[in-house]
């Protein structure tokens, strides 16, 4: 009797155990809803351009012609020409106080001459953007930006060679060659 008592604890000892898992509750974390409350559509709160800001440049460029017209005709003034730049690069629309560039609806190009030339930290505030970046790269005639915000190129172009005021801001969302 002994002997089959001990095969018997032998064999139960040798029984591996069920797999236990650590970390999982034994309760799930998430439940599923009982009832899908109706979603509530996004209401956008109407646009309101910052009060030190020249031109909007970064809400402005990158939105559909159409649903920025007002805007732009609002920070811009009056529109002045149009002309075709051909199918790659769209048309150009000058206003009173800049340019722009749209291709398929698109707004992809501001070009915003500033009231008096100031330096590069101020005309970037003016034009709606962050006052410090990291990565300039800096010309003769110009200050130019590649990538950043959402943007593929920011030019700021000197008031006189070599000199630190800027006097005009080119701002491309996308770069049409690059999109064909």
């Amino acid at each position: 009797m002994t002997f089959s008592l001990l095969l018997a604890a032998v064999f139960v000892a040798c029984d591996p155990p069920e797999p236990v898992i650590s970390g999982i509750p034994s309760q799930p974390l998430l439940s599923a809803p009982e009832e899908e409350a109706p979603k509530k559509p996004k209401v956008s709160k109407p646009y309101v351009k910052p009060q030190d800001t020249y031109v909007d440049v970064r809400h402005l460029c990158g939105q559909r012609l159409e649903s920025v017209r007002d805007h732009i005709h609002d920070q811009l003034g009056r529109r002045q020409n149009t002309r075709d730049l051909g199918e790659v690069l769209g048309r150009e629309i000058q206003y009173t106080r800049g340019r722009i560039r749209v291709l398929d609806g698109v707004v992809y190009m501001m070009s915003i001459p500033l009231i008096e030339p100031m330096y590069r930290r101020q005309a970037l505030q003016q034009t709606g953007f962050p006052a410090q970046t990291s990565n300039v790269l800096s010309y003769s005639g110009e200050f130019r930006i590649n990538n950043q915000w959402d943007f593929r190129r920011i030019r700021l172009r000197r008031s006189q060679r070599d000199a630190e005021t800027i006097s005009e801001v080119d701002v491309w969302r996308w770069l049409p060659r690059e999109r064909r």
